[in-house]
């Protein structure tokens, strides 16, 4: 094993929903879900630093309540590979907490990119880990632009769409995803236009209509019902006048996507 000259930085890019509805609950308690996902180019940034004795400490600028994604990341990738070394990670927060882009999600995905170059994990397996870690976490390893099903595990990446922007506009209130699945009817469920694929393609085609008609968010009416802000933000994204504004995963941030010349941060890949 070769170890990196340190401190390594990584960065950590959000994601945002194009389209997310869910299918069902599982026996198990998690949703099967479907999904277009995107990244922007919005992101933290881990400054990772060596120890010697193994185990993590994480150092932000923002306080984060509970265990943080990126200390259970370590821990699950050393029941895989033996990690004999520690990691001190410096963490840089620009990603809203509790906003539905995967801030939490892809602060851990990029340590598992860090330790993926160090131990030559099979895309496969790294994937595995990181359905582990979280369900968001699988698809950020990468990012771009994918197809997601089942809890998260289940990607089909995709030609990154490209010449698109979104605006943010967060409400300052943070929904838990457990908070917003519990909002859920089972009368919800499946509703959303199909195929997703249409919608991709219609990105594509800069078909701009097709795409207002075929973006969907399962959580956006039940969470605006529950959060008076996130319905006003909502509004606020509309009057920009894009092509299309929505909430992205189970809130709190809603976006707003225009031509990438006119929106703050454009759609990337990692």
């Amino acid at each position: 094993m070769v170890i990196h000259s340190f401190p390594v930085v990584e960065k950590a890019y959000a994601k945002v929903n194009l389209y997310l509805d869910v299918l069902r609950k599982r026996e198990d308690g998690y949703h099967d879900i479907v999904g277009l996902f995107q990244t922007i180019d919005l992101h933290d940034v881990l400054i990772i630093h060596y120890l010697d004795k193994p185990g993590i400490s994480v150092e932000s600028d923002v306080q984060i309540v509970g265990k943080n994604l990126v200390e259970k990341a370590y821990e699950v990738f050393s029941k895989y590979y033996k990690v004999d070394f520690g990691l001190h990670v410096i963490l840089k927060k620009r990603i809203p907490i509790g906003g539905g882009l995967g801030g939490g999600s892809t602060d851990a995905a990029a340590l598992l990119r860090f330790f993926s170059r160090i131990y030559h994990v099979p895309k496969d397996d790294l994937i595995q880990i990181a359905s582990e870690v979280g369900s968001d976490v699988p698809f950020l390893l990468f990012g771009g632009t994918a197809i997601v099903e089942g809890k998260g595990e289940k990607i089909t990446w995709l030609e990154p769409i490209s010449g698109y922007a979104v605006n943010l506009h967060c409400p300052g209130v943070t929904v838990s995803t457990k908070e917003a699945y519990s909002m859920l009817s089972i009368e919800l469920f499946a509703k959303g236009p199909k195929p997703v694929e249409h919608l991709y393609e219609a990105y594509l085609k800069r078909d701009f209509e097709k795409i207002k008609n075929m973006s969907y968010n399962i959580f956006e009416n039940v969470v605006a019902l529950h959060y008076p802000q996130i319905k006003q933000e909502i509004e606020n994204a509309w009057n920009e006048k894009p092509i299309v504004a929505m909430l992205t995963g189970s809130g709190s941030c809603v976006f707003a996507v225009h031509d990438e010349s006119i929106g703050m941060y454009k759609f990337c890949v990692i």
